[in-house]
């Protein structure tokens, strides 16, 4: 999936899209779902040796309910956080149906720890969608599907010219993410 979606790229159809991509990333970044504040001030607050507590701070900054994990899919996650090393995404597959079900949740675990993974979003895979790069819609966390998201952020970076990149205390990976999500809801 990813080699199909990635190989029938066409660079061009994203000049608009890079054009503007400067305010798409301040529109999403900074609006009130963006929660720039919050966003910039976890990037800090989450480091080695990870805890319940700084998974906690991203489900509040995420809007997500509180985790209904057992202790055992807790330790799960919070290990394979020290061993997913980027790109790589396989291990998820090894993870139990609980801890597999919310990409959403994962995603911005593995962000905030690594901060070059990028966080699932809707509106971020239909803002790629848009640019022709076909990502299918999921809930769980499929290994090949996330990768596929990533690999095509990242793909969407190299060939960026090097006016996308603006200053910014933010990663790129999230640089890219959060324009591809205003973009995906214009």
């Amino acid at each position: 999936m990813q080699h199909i979606a990635l190989t029938s790229f066409d660079k061009e159809r994203c000049g608009p899209f890079f054009d503007m991509l400067t305010d798409y990333f301040h529109q999403h970044h900074h609006s009130k779902e963006g929660d720039a504040g919050g966003y910039e001030e976890l990037l800090y607050r989450v480091r080695r040796p990870y805890t319940p507590e700084m998974l906690d701070m991203i489900d509040s900054w995420m809007g997500l309910e509180k985790r209904d994990w057992r202790e055992e899919t807790q330790r799960e996650v919070m290990l394979a956080l020290y061993a997913i090393r980027y790109p790589d995404t396989l291990l998820l597959e090894s993870f139990t149906e609980k801890a597999r079900s919310d990409l959403r949740r994962l995603s911005a675990y593995l962000h905030f720890t690594n901060h070059t993974y990028a966080i699932w979003d809707e509106d971020t895979r239909m803002g790629l969608v848009k640019l022709g790069i076909e990502i299918p819609a999921t809930k769980s966390a499929d290994p090949f599907v996330y990768g596929a998201y990533v690999s095509a952020i990242e793909l969407l970076k190299d060939v960026a010219p090097f006016t996308c990149f603006i200053e910014h205390d933010v990663p790129r990976q999230r640089l890219f993410q959060a324009a591809l999500a205003a973009y995906g809801r214009e």
